[in-house]
């Protein structure tokens, strides 16, 4: 591990992960640099990139820390060097391809300095699309990313089978989730933490869980806000923009899910599946499991049915579950003999 720099302690630290993320980085970079609000920090930890993106960082912004793995350790273990670093009040956790209205920090920094009982903050994001530019106009082959107003996440939803997704992931942005408010948690593309939330829900160091390495850590972290008391809220006015291949939401045709998952890694693929079910052993209350039993079950045979015509490949995942779960269910003992929500408040969550 190589680090450069020393971060200032400020209001917010935040936190990109990188790895080979030079085409996006940019315009993420730049829409930081933009923002009204400036008593922030920026560390970016680099998993091993070769694409020059720590020389790229250094060269064009000295004032961000760096952090540098010569290896890819995932998200979920990156994230947590940086948060473990923070001295801030609140930490900021960004992919690197999304991009900040200028005002996103100051709106969202104001509703969550009122809501002490937060735990975790979002935006209204929307989505980012990219296009090429038409050389013979001037563009040269560059690329240029056009903010839409199609809705990429206003929070989680959690259902009785235990499906999470974005709400409104899709939708055009008609003003139909202009009201700020409580929701069940935050997507981790840009969430907002207060860092005493996070110290108070860390198991063993860890804040967003290694074994996942990436995918489901968000939501698995929500979820555990939520059984320690912690509250996670949206904040409508603080706007933000993804770039996003995939996306889950309640409603989707076979064909439409096949074609976008064929976007991601089979890599990754694997992960999602295998820590949709850790997080399922390591969270779940039993006697809301039982309460939701059939939903539950009808969603995994769904699934396991979809896995077996269209990516027989995922199973091999059933391996690796099993090696992880001995030190998951050990972090299950943790949580759930400091869990401060009801078993009924929980379940109130699930629609």
């Amino acid at each position: 591990i190589i680090t450069y720099n020393i971060m200032a302690q400020t209001k917010i630290t935040i936190i990109i992960v990188t790895w080979n993320s030079m085409y996006y980085l940019f315009d993420c970079l730049e829409s930081l640099m933009h923002q009204t609000f400036r008593d922030f920090s920026v560390l970016i930890i680099d998993n091993g990139s070769q694409d020059n993106t720590v020389e790229f960082v250094r060269n064009y912004y000295p004032t961000a820390g760096v952090l540098q793995n010569f290896k890819n350790i995932g998200f979920a273990k990156a994230y947590n060097q940086g948060i473990r670093m923070a001295k801030s009040e609140y930490v900021l956790v960004l992919n690197h391809d999304v991009n900040l209205d200028e005002n996103f920090i100051s709106e969202i920094l104001r509703y969550a300095d009122a809501k002490p009982e937060g735990g975790s903050f979002g935006g209204k994001i929307l989505k980012l699309y990219t296009q090429d530019v038409d050389p013979i106009n001037g563009g040269g082959g560059l690329r240029t990313a056009v903010r839409s107003d199609v809705i990429d996440s206003t929070g989680l939803i959690a259902r009785k089978s235990r499906h999470f997704y974005d709400r409104g992931s899709g939708e055009k942005d008609g003003g139909q989730y202009q009201q700020s408010g409580e929701v069940f948690g935050i997507c981790g593309a840009c969430v907002l933490y207060r860092k005493a939330a996070l110290e108070d829900i860390k198991i063993k160091d860890e804040y967003f869980d290694n074994d996942f390495f990436a995918y489901k850590e968000d939501v698995d972290l929500a979820w555990r806000l939520r059984l320690f008391g912690w509250r996670s809220y949206y904040v409508s006015p603080a706007v933000a923009f993804h770039h996003r291949h995939f996306s889950g939401s309640a409603n989707k045709k076979i064909s439409q899910i096949i074609k976008e998952r064929r976007k991601i890694s089979k890599l990754l693929r694997i992960y999602s599946f295998r820590n949709q079910h850790l997080m399922l052993a390591k969270n779940e209350i039993l006697s809301n499991f039982f309460r939701n039993f059939f939903p539950i079950i009808w969603r995994e045979i769904k699934i396991f049915s979809y896995i077996l015509f269209f990516e027989p490949f995922i199973f091999r995942s059933c391996f690796e579950f099993f090696r992880v779960l001995p030190f998951i269910l050990i972090k299950r003992k943790i949580i759930m003999s400091h869990r401060k929500i009801s078993a009924k408040e929980m379940r109130g969550w699930f629609k």
